[in-house]
């Protein structure tokens, strides 16, 4: 038995370990939010009215995905192979991620840097497997533009798959880094997350979204769950990111929810600030 043949067995014997787990905490959660009272769910978000917390619309209706995995593409990679295409531009590859200098600036609109660079995204010539990303408005401020990997129908909010413009005070982008996720394959069949609501009710039950604040948005995207043992690979799972704003300082935390199993995904950052980001 070959030591990859190894490596795939662990990680499949961790998956069937985690749907075991992700099983019994959703008939306890299920207990605990849903069979408790018929209308649980309401009762929560009405506390947290009374908490001067303050939401967007939240969804009762579940959604699906899949275990992903895949590579994240590195000099000699799929990445590197595309980006011999470039022109008008300087780059170089440090480490797993792309790094150019745009010989002429591209001017966009600070509202909208979409505008002009969803054209810039989309020419083979400027950017190497750009039609593999979308805009990402919540990830972007005036002197950052991500466009964000697209995998299985929904981002990769990661720093796997990410584009990132770099944007001068004259709003002129001047060039960009850029990584890729290659050969993702899902190692599972499709299957049922929780809801919005229900994840951002999670986290309130949990203390995490604290009085008088705010539930700016709330989306399902891929992120890691875990590295395996061949490098740079990883597993990638559904996860509800919210994002809360606090009132009295104006700060932001973007919380994560495993949507499969309602876990609580405590490795990520903690806050930043919102002086650069839109209200």
């Amino acid at each position: 038995m070959n030591f990859k043949r190894i490596q795939w067995i662990f990680l499949f014997a961790f998956l069937l370990f985690d749907l075991v787990v992700a099983g019994s905490l959703f008939l306890q959660n299920r207990f605990t939010i849903s069979s408790s009272a018929p209308n649980r769910q309401e009762v929560i978000l009405k506390e947290m009215r009374a908490d001067e917390i303050t939401c967007i619309p939240l969804s009762r209706h579940a959604q699906s995905g899949y275990y992903i995995a895949g590579t994240r593409s590195g000099e000699n990679g799929e990445l590197n192979q595309q980006a011999n295409r470039l022109r008008d531009q300087n780059y170089h590859f440090s480490s797993d991620e792309l790094a150019s200098d745009l010989e002429t600036g591209v001017k966009v609109n600070p509202k909208h840097p979409e505008k002009r660079l969803d054209r810039l995204v989309r020419d083979d010539h400027s950017i190497a497997l750009g039609s593999h990303y979308q805009y990402d408005a919540q990830l972007s401020d005036q002197h950052t533009v991500v466009y964000t990997q697209r995998l299985a129908g929904r981002t990769l909010k990661s720093p796997d798959g990410q584009i990132r413009f770099r944007v001068n005070n004259d709003h002129e982008v001047l060039g960009y880094t850029q990584t890729y996720l290659e050969g993702a394959k899902i190692l599972r069949p499709k299957a049922n997350t929780i809801s919005q609501q229900h994840a951002v009710t999670w986290l309130y039950k949990h203390n995490l979204i604290p009085n008088n604040s705010q539930v700016r948005w709330a989306e399902l995207a891929y992120t890691k769950l875990l590295n395996t043992s061949s490098h740079n690979q990883a597993v990638y799972v559904p996860t509800w990111i919210i994002e809360v704003r606090t009132k009295n300082d104006d700060t932001v935390q973007q919380l994560r929810v495993n949507a499969f199993n309602s876990t609580i995904m405590r490795s990520t950052p903690g806050s930043v600030n919102t002086s650069s980001l839109g209200k």
